[in-house]
């Protein structure tokens, strides 16, 4: 289970911890100042737990806490990877990238290995056995990756590739 601190911006309240979108509402509705002012502003703040990467690359905030705790934690590895890829990599937005989900196509493992399974599967059948042995798959990766259609990155301590950067 991860833990979150709602961190006020009004400096005369102190914040709270919590692990559950309940949590958060029930502390964040209930939470007065110094002076007894409700307050209603937080910093959402991921403090501990395996998500840290995507919840920040998610740029989840007050706003958006509840699609955090709705839908993205119960997503699966390949769909918060492909969510990782489109927020971090690409630059979506958490609503425009939850849309797209289904758009990428990932390969675990580094630009080059997958170059060279998608090289095989595609285009070794073509290519005569003479001729198999000059194939230089590092350039072909290079290629694929110049030409956006191959894009390798880290997420949650392995590398993947997305096998379709150009299509998205």
């Amino acid at each position: 289970m991860s833990t979150y601190f709602a961190q006020p911006y009004n400096l005369d309240a102190v914040g709270f911890y919590f692990d559950s979108l309940d949590s958060y509402t029930l502390q964040s509705e209930n939470l007065t100042d110094g002076f007894g002012n409700p307050v209603e502003e937080f910093e959402i703040q991921f403090i501990d737990g395996d998500e840290g990467e995507l919840f920040s690359a998610c740029g989840i905030n007050q706003g958006n806490l509840h699609t955090w705790f709705e839908t993205i934690i119960d997503l699966s590895d390949q769909e918060k990877t492909a969510l990782f890829y489109l927020c971090s990599i690409l630059g979506y937005s958490l609503e425009n990238a939850m849309d797209k989900l289904d758009d990428v196509n990932l390969s675990e493992g580094n630009l080059r290995d997958v170059a060279e399974t998608l090289f095989d599967e595609f285009y070794l059948n073509n290519v005569p056995e003479s001729v198999r042995a000059y194939i230089d798959y590092e350039k072909y990766a290079r290629d694929c990756e110049l030409g956006g259609d191959l894009c390798e990155f880290d997420f949650n301590g392995m590398t993947w590739t997305c096998t379709n950067a150009s299509g998205i």
